[in-house]
């Protein structure tokens, strides 16, 4: 049995909610226990960087903190909350000003970066593997043609080394194929699908993340896949932006994992886009169709 310690996020905990399950599930299948942080609070997303850089190292390295209490390295499933995370804990590990004003702010706790912050797709090519990913996929997902989105920030984190290639990421890819299903080439992997905007300038959401959409259609997709739940979030909401718009059903990785293994997604009603046609398409253990 692995474990981690676990930053949902505010995501996880509200909008995405059956992501937080889907991933929970998943994992506890293939022995990764998540050891939720006790009395987590906001990493300060993308509003923090736009006050003061302290602010930001501070809202992160008090999670950090948490962790190493426990002395188990971190998942960060949000995009936004893995890269204020890995960026936090690098700069405080190596950077001794950084490291004590962080922790006069963060006193009596104490944070080193001496934990890891790891994403989703870290964690599954880390402690679960390709091989055993592939073994253990149960139903058949030939029917599914996804395109990744990695969106702009998961690999692009700035002035941090990247676990995956920053313009052409391949580790989302690499699991979909070892699950079965398709992977459909495209060059929209890591373009921006307006992020927080969505509150402030629906259009530039809409302009972005309907470009995006488009695209995956045009490359012959059923499916858009994903980590991040703003980025799910905001390519679901396309229905509505765009009016008779085309669209794909946006899945979060977890829930293709959940296709592969159980043969049914739990949170398919949370989609704004339907993702009935996908989930009646995935076949059963014997080739038979459910």
């Amino acid at each position: 049995m692995i474990t981690l310690s676990y930053y949902p996020g505010c995501s996880l905990a509200s909008s995405s909610s059956f992501y937080d399950r889907s991933l929970r599930k998943v994992l506890a299948h293939y022995g990764v226990a998540l050891d939720e942080l006790d009395d987590w609070s906001c990493c300060g997303a993308a509003a923090a960087p736009t006050i003061h850089q302290d602010l930001t190292d501070v809202l992160a390295a008090r999670n950090i903190a948490l962790a190493e209490r426990e002395g188990l390295h971190l998942l960060a499933p949000c995009s936004a909350c893995y890269a204020r995370g890995k960026a936090a804990s690098l700069r405080i590990a190596g950077d001794k000003t950084t490291r004590d004003m962080v922790n006069k702010a963060l006193a009596p706790l104490s944070c080193t970066g001496s934990v890891e912050v790891k994403n989703v797709i870290e964690v599954f090519l880390q402690y679960v593997g390709v091989e055993r990913i592939a073994a253990s996929a149960a139903h058949n997902l030939g029917p599914i043609r996804t395109v990744s989105y990695y969106g702009c920030l998961l690999t692009r984190i700035m002035g941090i080394p990247s676990s995956d290639d920053t313009e052409e990421p391949t580790g989302m890819d690499v699991i979909l194929d070892a699950l079965g299903a398709v992977v459909v080439p495209w060059q929209y992997k890591t373009e921006c699908c307006g992020a927080g905007s969505t509150i402030t300038n629906s259009e530039r959401t809409a302009e972005l993340s309907g470009r995006i959409m488009t695209m995956a259609v045009r490359a012959g997709a059923n499916a858009i896949v994903t980590t991040c739940p703003l980025c799910q979030l905001n390519l679901d909401l396309i229905v509505h932006l765009r009016k008779n718009a085309a669209v794909l059903p946006v899945f979060f990785l977890t829930e293709i994992f959940e296709l592969a293994l159980f043969g049914v997604i739990e949170g398919g009603r949370r989609h704004l886009i339907p993702a009935d046609d996908i989930e009646r398409s995935i076949g059963a253990p014997g080739g038979d169709h459910q």
